[in-house]
């Protein structure tokens, strides 16, 4: 029986298929799931705030924030930024620099495995594995399993075919997670370290292993941008990223560094900041005036503001833990911010994007660092001299 499953897994997928067709297909459905009417989003909606604890207003964001970055023109793009040429996923396709034809193909199975803690991974996670054209298998958390088999349904309603090569696993069948991932060429991991490590032992040497494991994201505001202009506004998107997904996820600041001689002092700032909190719910909100460790705990609604006169003792503190480091929502004047922008790249910092779209990263954003399609896919090169 074992041999059985395992032959099916491995011989469903979409070669056969045109990726623009497959591109059209979940462009199609993303205006769909836009429409706040769409039965499914409804469906999603009740889910997310009866079983994820989100309230309706983040629900409807979170989805807002996902399908505007799952649209027919965002995928290409993605595509072209990863590939140049996205139809060397249909065959092979000639460099004109260098006369050599390439050919990129996914892997024939992919397994992946979700954490609870934020819903939208995993439904990105299945359409970069439908995009190269791979059998997806997932499981999701037993705490959490959000809205991915939602998802999958409307996928059904839509297109039965780019459906057909997607399933889900109960998630504490432990037995079909191991026999999906001996079946697999590609193993992608979201979850905390412990998670990670722990699945790395399941994996054959031969299989290719992806973990997006813990990281952290904090915000830096320069003090040219803490004017009283610019409070009210720079105040609100702030308290955007930290309000967004309950500071659940990596892309949610668990501090935010302030310096000191701007016309707004730090601490003023972070009151305006936890004014605007407090219309989203209740929020503990921590203030020192000195740069002190990168908080240990960065989650259960706490939000910590630190003021520095000297950005080096920033960098100072965030040096122990760079290899955590995931994303900075940093504000200030264009020179200073290019040059902070270079020192924290050199941290390991992977995302630098501006305050309140901390929670919105785009699609073709390099999630730790990584390319989206580009790792997951295999090259041959056909030489014709």
């Amino acid at each position: 029986m074992r041999m059985f499953v395992t032959r099916r897994i491995q011989t469903q997928g979409l070669a056969d298929r045109p990726v623009l067709s497959i591109v059209h297909a979940l462009g199609d459905l993303s205006k769909r799931w836009s429409n706040r009417n769409y039965s499914f989003r409804r469906k999603a909606i009740r889910r997310l705030v009866l079983q994820s604890g989100f309230t309706e207003d983040m629900s409807h964001k979170l989805l807002d924030s996902l399908f505007k970055e799952l649209t027919t023109l965002k995928l290409i793009g993605l595509l072209k930024a990863e590939f140049k040429d996205p139809l060397v996923l249909d065959g092979f396709r000639r460099d004109a620099k260098t006369s050599t034809w390439h050919r990129a193909q996914g892997p024939r199975v992919i397994t992946h495995i979700f954490s609870g803690n934020v819903p939208n991974p995993s439904i990105v996670s299945f359409v970069l594995g439908m995009l190269v054209k791979s059998k997806n298998v997932g499981k999701v958390s037993s705490k959490d399993k959000g809205f991915l088999d939602i998802y999958l349904d409307s996928l059904k309603m839509v297109d039965c075919g780019l459906a057909s090569g997607n399933s889900l696993l109960k998630a504490n069948n432990k037995k079909a997670l191991e026999r999906s991932i001996q079946a697999s060429d590609l193993v992608v991991v979201y979850g905390d370290d412990r998670t990670l490590s722990e699945v790395r032992k399941m994996i054959p040497s031969k299989t290719r292993f992806i973990g997006y494991g813990h990281r952290v994201s904090f915000g830096i505001c320069l003090k040219e941008t803490l004017t009283k202009r610019n409070l009210s506004k720079l105040a609100r998107n702030a308290a955007t990223d930290i309000w967004m997904m309950d500071q659940r996820g990596c892309l949610s600041p668990a501090v935010i560094y302030l310096e000191t001689g701007g016309e707004v002092s730090p601490l003023l700032f972070s009151q305006h900041v936890t004014k605007h909190l407090s219309r989203y719910g209740r929020w503990l909100t921590l203030y020192d005036d000195a740069v002190s460790d990168f908080p240990k705990i960065c989650e259960g609604k706490v939000i910590h503001f630190q003021a520095f006169n000297d950005i080096e003792k920033v960098y100072k503190k965030l040096k122990p833990i760079r290899l955590s480091l995931q994303s900075v929502a940093l504000e200030g004047n264009s020179v200073r911010r290019q040059g902070a922008a270079l020192r924290l790249a050199q941290l390991g910092i992977n995302r630098i994007c501006r305050a309140g779209q901390m929670q919105n990263p785009p699609i073709t954003w390099h999630h730790d660092g990584m390319p989206n399609l580009a790792s997951w896919v295999r090259w041959t090169d056909l030489e014709t001299r």
